[in-house]
């Protein structure tokens, strides 16, 4: 029975769906920057910059996050709208690494405005987002074009993306985790290596073997006034060392 997801919108942690859009958002620029037509003016738009910005998709989120912060309907939206635009195929602004952070920016200022009746004045977005105000208001009212103005998103249709969204994510956790930890033996590598600790194993008692006899055929019967004579001379040496510790201190 396949696992089911389910994205609670209310209470799931913000920060962790913005790690989430953000890996979805880079494997999607990824594909999309292979169809940049670098040579066609009329593929240039407002929302593309003239060089790819430096700061990353998830930082750049965070960013915006920590300076005015919005909720996972808002990131929920934001994807659901690029969906909408790219089916209305309007190829020329889709998400690549040129238009990505000017889309996020307004997708974020007109989603907060719909979904939520407390949002931060353009001016606040505009300084956390990087762009001068008078250009804020013109995106966000190209956006609102792009999307014909139809913005309102069913509740069961966000909560399906979620679910959706979610599964995606562990998906790619789990490929991830399963390719960095390393395959099982095959059976024939497995009994080449059992093989190969039994020799080493036959190699390592027959040396032991060897020194044992080495030992004892170096070793010299001691009589009894011998092992006395050691002892003391062990005490003796002993005691001197002791003596001149003690002359010491």
């Amino acid at each position: 029975m396949p696992q089911t997801y389910h994205l609670d919108i209310a209470e799931y942690p913000v920060s962790s769906l913005v790690k989430i859009v953000s890996d979805l958002i880079i494997s999607i620029i990824e594909t999309n920057d292979k169809l940049i037509i670098t040579n066609d003016p009329s593929a240039v738009t407002h929302f593309h910059s003239r060089a790819v910005p430096n700061i990353g998709i998830y930082p750049y989120l965070t960013r915006i996050l920590k300076f005015a912060s919005f909720s996972n309907e808002v990131l929920l939206s934001l994807l659901m709208y690029f969906d909408r635009i790219a089916k209305l195929k309007k190829t020329r602004y889709a998400v690549n690494s040129l238009t990505v952070h000017r889309l996020l920016i307004t997708s974020i200022v007109v989603a907060s405005k719909f979904t939520s009746d407390v949002f931060y004045p353009n001016t606040r977005y505009a300084k956390v987002g990087g762009l001068p105000l008078c250009e804020l208001n013109q995106l966000e009212l190209e956006f609102l074009f792009l999307c014909n103005f139809d913005l309102h998103i069913k509740l069961e249709d966000m909560q399906a993306y979620g679910d959706q969204l979610l599964m995606h994510a562990h998906k790619q956790q789990r490929t991830l985790l399963e390719n960095i930890t390393s395959p099982p033996l095959s059976p024939h590598c497995r009994s080449l290596t059992i093989k190969r600790k039994r020799q080493d194993d036959d190699h390592h008692t027959t040396k032991i073997q060897k020194s044992e006899a080495r030992l004892d055929k170096a070793l010299i019967p001691l009589t009894k006034s011998t092992i006395c004579t050691k002892i003391y001379s062990s005490r003796h040496h002993l005691d001197t060392m002791l003596s001149s510790y003690t002359h010491d201190c």
